[in-house]
């Protein structure tokens, strides 16, 4: 055995320097194993530290409710307050009527015109809210061009340059969503003016065989035949369920001219000795619209009022002081369109 191989089999002495010279080999070697053992712990228990902080940081800044989707209600608005505050009333009933089950991040209601929140601030309210799409309810009575065009346009999912120069001229905002957004159909879709119409009828009826009845609603110059069905179906229902045999309705834009909805009482009055008439109005019944009417008819003020006789004065008529609001059939067609929407397209 050479001196190398002796030198390197030979066992290491300890010394009295503790490792301070350069002979004390053993000590060195065993500081190095020490160190070598050390550094890999204290890395890990760092990466530990870290990770730990990186979710607790995560859990304090990300919403639990992200991820989910949006529910925007949109109604057309009024100059009217009193109108616009019973649509804004839906608002917090319709988050109670879901429930535990709410499939919704938030539930915000939004106008066309002449009241805020618009349309745009009710799509940025519900992005920032977190919402992974949105999924708007047009709060109207029947197909139209709102919610053909109008209410698409606003919420930036349909392009026309025509209906988004005449809604900008109108002083209205496009909104530009970030996230998917699905517009559902409106309430005639359902059978719930039917049934709020009912109601309306069997307040003022007290003998159905001598009463006639007349349904008044917007009506729309875009889409007149889906209005048409819309309210000979509703007519029929309510005849069908009262006794009363003799209906009647026609399209009448609130504070528009009114020789429609007069032609037909006229003609209702000459078949019954008693006439109700109803209105599928949102927020607002036909007793008012009628009573406009006939200020401006005695005023001799607009294109209507042609003579100073009211050419329904004597007539035996009821007329409904309510629309559709307040009546939670309304709220309750909201929330089965909107879950309906999510469970079909999840």
């Amino acid at each position: 055995m050479n001196e190398r191989t002796s030198q390197e089999s030979a066992p290491l002495t300890p010394c009295d320097c503790s490792g301070a010279c350069e002979e004390c080999q053993c000590t060195k070697d065993g500081l190095r194993q020490s160190s070598s053992q050390i550094v890999p712990f204290s890395i890990v228990t760092t990466m530990i530290w870290l990770l730990v902080l990186c979710v607790t940081v995560w859990g304090q800044t990300v919403d639990p409710r992200a991820g989910k989707p949006g529910l925007l209600i949109i109604a057309h608005g009024s100059p009217s307050q009193p109108w616009n505050q019973r649509v804004k009333e839906l608002e917090p009933k319709i988050r109670k009527a879901f429930g535990d089950e709410n499939p919704f991040v938030e539930t915000k209601v939004a106008f066309m015109e002449f009241t805020e929140p618009n349309v745009a601030a009710g799509v940025e309210a519900l992005q920032s809210a977190g919402c992974s799409r949105i999924v708007a309810v047009p709060l109207l009575v029947a197909p139209s061009s709102h919610s053909h065009w109008d209410i698409p346009a606003l919420l930036g999912i349909y392009s026309d340059a025509a209906v988004e120069k005449e809604l900008r001229a109108e002083g209205l905002c496009v909104a530009r969503p970030r996230v998917p957004v699905t517009v559902t159909t409106t309430l005639a879709e359902s059978d719930a003016i039917e049934k709020i119409m009912l109601k309306r009828v069997r307040q003022l009826s007290s003998d159905p065989g001598r009463e006639a009845i007349v349904l008044l609603a917007h009506g729309s110059e875009a889409i007149p035949p889906a209005w048409e069905r819309f309210m000979k179906r509703t007519v029929t229902y309510i005849c069908g369920r009262t006794g009363i045999s003799y209906g009647d309705w026609a399209t009448v834009g609130v504070g528009q001219e009114y020789q429609r909805a007069i032609a037909a009482i006229q003609e209702a009055a000459e078949h019954r000795e008693r006439v109700i008439v109803v209105g599928a109005y949102l927020s607002m019944g036909v007793a008012r619209m009628h009573g406009r009417w006939t200020e401006r008819a005695g005023g001799h003020h607009g294109a209507e009022a042609h003579t100073a006789e009211n050419p329904l004065e004597g007539l035996n008529l009821q007329l409904s002081e309510q629309g559709l609001l307040p009546d939670e059939m309304v709220m309750q067609w909201i929330v089965d369109t909107a879950r309906g929407e999510i469970q079909r397209h999840p």
